[in-house]
C-alpha cells in the first residue's frame, strides 16, 4: 500500500478511533516509507531489529485462548496415548497369531478365554506356580504394562524369558560429583569464606543467584558442582598469588565439568549456572559457554521468561498491580531464576561474540524493555538492575556490523548514527532508573559507575567496528565522516579511562573480583588512546594527562590486586593462560609496558625537542612542522625514534588470539608517498 492509500485509509476511519500505524518502529523514527513486509525490507538489508505495531488482544481473550489452547494440547497427548496403546496390542496379537493360533483365537475370541485369565488375574493361583492348558505347559503370564496386554509365550517352551529392551551394549558412566569438604579439599569454615568472598564482587559480574535461595547451606545441598564452582573463583580472590591451592582446585572442577557435560542426567539450573561461572573465569570461555547454552535450551530456560510475563499479566488483569507484597509460590520464583539465568547467558555470549570472536549465539528478538516489568517482582535483587540494563544494551546494539558482507558506507553511517541516540535513550532511562530505585541503596554509586563505563565502552567499540566494516585502516585517507567516527571513538576511549581512574572506589575497587574481560578491556582502552595520540594531533597537557592517568590506573590496580609492582611484573611473565583468572597479571603487565613505551617517547620528544602529536589527520607532516623553531627537518617518526617504532609496533598477543578488539591495527601513512611509490611502479 502506498503513502496515498494509506492516507485516505487514515481519513475514512472513524472519529476517535486511533489509527493503527502500519510502518515499522524504525521506519516511522526514520520518517520514511515502509514495505510493510516482516521484517521491511530497509530493516532486512540494514540488519535491524524490525517492529510493527500488534494491537493488544484484551485479556479476557487471551486467557480463553490459552486454556483453550491447553486443552487442545491435551487432547493430542490422550490421543497419542490411545493410538499408542492399540498400535502395541495390535501388534502382541499379531506376534501370538504367528507363533500359535490357538492363543490367537483365544486373545480373538473372549469368550474361549481359560478360566485363569478371567478370573481376577491369576484365578487363585500363585504367580510361581506353572498352568496347563490345551496340552500344553505354560508359565504364569506377565502384564506388559506398556501395552495394556497379556503376553503369551510361544508353545513347545517350558519357560518363557520377559521381553527386555535392546540395549546398545556400551554405558556412559556416571560418576557422582562431590564437592571439595566431602572430598578432603577443604574445610566446612574454608569453603564458606570462599563462598563469602564470591558473594562480595563476583556475584556483580554474574548477576544470575537469588540471596533467599542460594545461601551456602542450601547450595551444597542441591549442588556439589555449584558449590565447587564458586568455592574455585572464592580462592582465586582471596588467597594471594604463589598458592596452589586454587590451582588444585581448578583442576578438580574441571575434572568435574566434563562429567556433567557427558551426562544429561546433570543436567539442571545449578549446573548450568556452574558452567555460566567457570566461562566468566577460563580461557576456554567460549566452548564452556556454548556447552552451558545446549544445556539450558534443553532445559526450557528460554522459556521461563515468557512464562513469566504471562503470569505477571493474568495477575494485573485480576487487578494485582504491586507485586511486591504478593506470596510467590515456588514454582514462580523457580522461573525468575531460570529467566535471570537465561539472561546472564545471553549477555555473556554478547560479550564474548562481540568483543572476543565467538560465533553468534543468542539474539535478541522480541521487546527487551519488557524485563523491567521483572524489577516490580518480590523476588528481584539490586543485581537485576545491573543485569537488565545489559540485556537492553544488547537488544539496542545489535550484530549488524559483524556481518561478512560488506555494507555501503552510507548504511554503516545511518546505522552508527541511530545506534548512538539509542545508547543515550538507553543511558538516560537506566540513569532514572538507578537513581530511583529504593533498593539501590548502599549499591547505588557502584550501580552509576558501571553504567558509566558501559555506555563509554559501547560507544568506544561501535565507532572503531563502524571503521572496521568501512575498510578504514589509513587515518591519512579518511574523509570527513570517517575523521568525526575515530574522534568519536578517542573521546569515548578517554572517558572511560577518566571513570575509572577518577572514582577508583566504585569501579577498581571491585576489580579484584572481575572476569578476564573486564581487565582486558581496561588495559585496551589505555592502549588504544597511546595508538590514538600518535595518529590524531594533541596538545602536550593532553599527552602529560594520558600518562598521569595510566601510572593511576595502574597503581590501584596493583593495589587492588594485592601485590607489589614487582610481584605482579614476575607473575606476569611467567604465568599462562591455562588457569581461572591469572590472566589479570598479564593485562597488568600489557598496562605496565604501554605505560613505559610511552614515557620513553615522551621523554625522547623532550629531549630532540619535537613537538608531539604533528601527525594530525588529513597533515601530510610525519615529523613535524618544519616551520615551528626548534624543529627538525621533515623525516618519518617511525625512522627517528626507537621508542616510537617500539610503540607502533606494540599490539599485545592477548588482543588478538583471545580477544577481537577493534583499533589497534589503525596506522598513518601520508598519500603522498603512496603516489610517489604508485608513480615510480608505473615507471619501472
Amino acid at each position: 500500500m502506498d503513502s496515498d492509500e494509506e492516507s485516505s485509509c487514515a481519513v475514512s476511519a472513524p472519529v476517535g478511533k486511533k489509527r493503527i500505524p502500519k510502518a515499522c518502529t524504525s521506519c516511522r523514527q526514520s520518517k520514511v516509507k515502509c514495505d510493510g513486509k516482516r521484517p521491511c525490507t530497509r530493516c532486512k538489508r540494514a540488519r535491524k531489529q524490525c517492529v510493527f505495531f500488534e494491537i493488544p488482544k484484551d485479556p479476557a481473550v487471551l486467557r480463553l485462548e490459552n486454556v483453550e489452547a491447553e486443552v487442545q494440547r491435551l487432547r493430542e497427548q490422550l490421543s497419542n496415548v490411545n493410538e499408542l496403546l492399540l498400535r502395541q496390542s495390535t501388534q502382541q496379537q499379531q506376534q501370538i497369531a504367528v507363533t500359535s493360533p490357538a492363543s490367537a483365537h483365544v486373545m480373538s475370541d473372549p469368550g474361549t478365554m481359560p478360566t485363569f485369565l478371567a478370573t481376577d488375574g491369576l484365578g487363585g493361583y500363585h504367580h510361581h506356580h506353572h498352568h496347563h492348558w490345551r496340552g500344553v505347559r505354560y508359565p504364569v503370564t506377565h502384564r506388559d504394562h506398556d501395552a495394556g496386554v497379556f503376553q503369551f509365550p510361544t508353545p513347545g517352551m517350558e519357560a518363557a524369558r520377559p521381553t527386555r529392551s535392546r540395549r546398545s551394549g556400551f554405558d556412559i558412566r556416571e560418576e557422582p560429583i562431590l564437592d571439595f569438604i566431602s572430598r578432603g579439599m577443604m574445610t566446612a569454615d574454608q569453603a564458606m569464606s570462599c563462598f563469602r568472598t564470591f558473594f562480595q564482587g563476583c556475584d556483580r559480574y554474574i548477576p544470575v543467584f537469588d540471596p533467599d535461595i542460594d545461601t551456602f547451606n542450601s547450595v551444597r545441598a542441591r549442588s556439589s558442582i555449584l558449590l565447587n564452582a564458586i568455592c574455585t573463583i572464592g580462592s582465586r580472590v582471596e588467597i594471594r598469588s604463589g598458592s596452589q591451592i586454587p590451582d588444585l582446585l581448578h583442576a578438580e572442577l574441571k575434572r568435574s565439568i566434563n562429567v556433567v557435560i557427558q551426562n544429561k542426567n546433570l543436567n539442571c539450573l545449578e549446573s548450568v549456572q556452574a558452567l555460566l561461572i567457570v566461562a566468566c573465569y577460563s580461557a576456554e570461555r567460549s566452548l564452556i559457554l556454548s556447552f552451558a547454552t545446549r544445556m539450558a535450551l534443553d532445559l526450557g530456560l528460554d522459556e521461563a521468561f515468557e512464562e513469566l510475563i504471562q503470569r505477571l499479566t493474568m495477575k494485573e488483569t485480576e487487578g494485582i498491580h504491586d507485586m511486591s507484597g504478593v506470596v510467590v509460590d515456588d514454582e514462580e520464583r523457580a522461573l525468575m531464576r531460570k529467566s535471570r539465568t537465561w539472561f546472564g547467558l545471553l549477555v555473556l555470549d554478547h560479550i564474548f561474540h562481540v568483543d572476543g570472536g565467538k560465533p553468534p549465539g543468542i539474539r535478541v528478538t522480541g521487546n527487551a524493555h519488557r524485563c523491567r516489568i521483572l524489577l516490580r517482582h518480590r523476588t528481584s535483587t539490586v543485581l537485576d538492575l545491573r543485569l537488565f540494563s545489559q540485556v537492553e544494551i544488547i537488544a539496542r546494539v545489535n550484530d549488524t556490523l559483524d556481518a561478512k558482507e560488506t555494507l555501503q558506507r552510507s548504511d554503516i553511517t545511518e546505522f552508527v548514527h541511530e545506534a548512538k541516540v539509542d545508547l543515550d535513550l538507553w543511558f538516560d532511562d537506566w540513569l532514572r532508573i538507578i537513581e530511583n530505585s529504593p533498593t539501590a541503596t548502599q549499591e547505588r554509586p557502584f550501580l552509576l559507575a558501571a553504567l558509566r563505563v558501559q555506555k563509554c565502552w559501547a560507544e568506544l567499540i561501535l565507532h572503531c567496528k563502524a571503521l572496521r566494516s568501512m575498510g578504514v585502516g589509513n587515518v591519512a585517507e579518511m574523509s570527513p565522516i570517517e575523521q568525526t567516527i575515530l574522534l568519536t571513538a578517542k573521546s569515548s576511549a578517554r572517558k572511560h579511562l577518566r571513570l575509572i581512574s577518577l572514582e577508583p572506589d566504585f569501579y577498581l575497587a571491585k576489580l579484584k573480583y572481575a572476569m578476564d574481560f573486564v581487565w582486558a578491556k581496561c588495559a585496551f582502552c589505555f592502549l588504544l588512546l597511546l595508538k590514538l595520540s600518535r595518529l590524531l594531533p594533541e596538545r602536550k597537557e593532553e599527552h602529560t594527562e594520558l600518562l598521569d592517568h595510566g601510572n593511576r590506573l595502574l597503581d590501584e590496580l596493583t593495589r587492588t590486586n594485592g601485590e607489589s609492582a614487582t610481584t605482579a611484573a614476575a607473575a606476569a611473565t611467567t604465568t599462562t593462560t591455562t588457569g581461572i583468572g591469572n590472566n589479570n597479571n598479564i593485562y597488568m603487565q600489557i598496562l605496565r609496558l604501554s605505560i613505559e613505551k610511552y614515557s620513553r617517547v615522551l621523554q625522547e620528544r623532550e629531549v630532540n625537542d619535537v613537538p608531539i602529536g604533528e601527525t594530525g589527520v588529513g597533515g601530510g607532516n610525519v615529523g613535524g612542522d618544519t616551520n615551528q623553531p626548534g624543529t627538525n627537518a621533515m623525516t618519518p617518526f617511525w625512522e627517528l625514534f626507537d621508542a616510537q617504532a617500539d610503540l607502533q609496533s606494540f599490539v599485545p598477543e592477548q588482543f588478538v588470539r583471545e580477544w577481537d578488539f577493534p583499533g589497534l591495527d589503525l596506522f598513518y601513512f601520508p598519500t603522498a608517498w603512496q603516489d610517489f611509490f604508485g608513480d615510480f611502479s608505473l615507471a619501472v
